[in-house]
């Protein structure tokens, strides 16, 4: 797992430090945005391995940045893991079967998150 990269686009400061740090015990760099702006612009000057995105961002959805990206490195395609305290749309579920992304439900355990995380450990 050492020298993966994750961008952790998550709005919520102390969550966002949290996956940072839990990241960091497995080996892992992370990068963080608060909102889908500023991991755009991330998304556009560096490479991630993967992404954790939570699904409720203050400038647009979750959803909506995955698209996004998607547009510009269409090779990141199911590399991510979304969050929410919210339960899952439709159009997410959609995305979750047809490009085998995941999806960690807020409040999370450390065992939950690791099972998330083991596609790339």
């Amino acid at each position: 797992m050492h020298n993966k990269r994750v961008l952790i686009v998550e709005d919520e400061p102390d969550l966002s430090a949290v996956f940072a740090n839990l990241l960091k015990v497995f080996g892992v760099e992370s990068e963080i945005a608060d909102n889908a702006e500023k991991a755009i612009d991330k998304i556009n000057e560096n490479n991630y391995d993967f992404f954790i995105i939570d699904i409720t961002l203050p400038d647009i959805s979750g959803v909506e940045l995955y698209k996004n990206m998607l547009e510009k490195k269409p090779e990141c395609r199911g590399n991510v893991i979304f969050t929410s305290g919210l339960n899952e749309s439709e159009e997410l579920l959609n995305i979750i079967k047809s490009d085998g992304t995941s999806f960690l439900p807020k409040p999370f355990s450390m065992e939950k998150l690791k099972e998330a995380l083991n596609r790339w450990l």
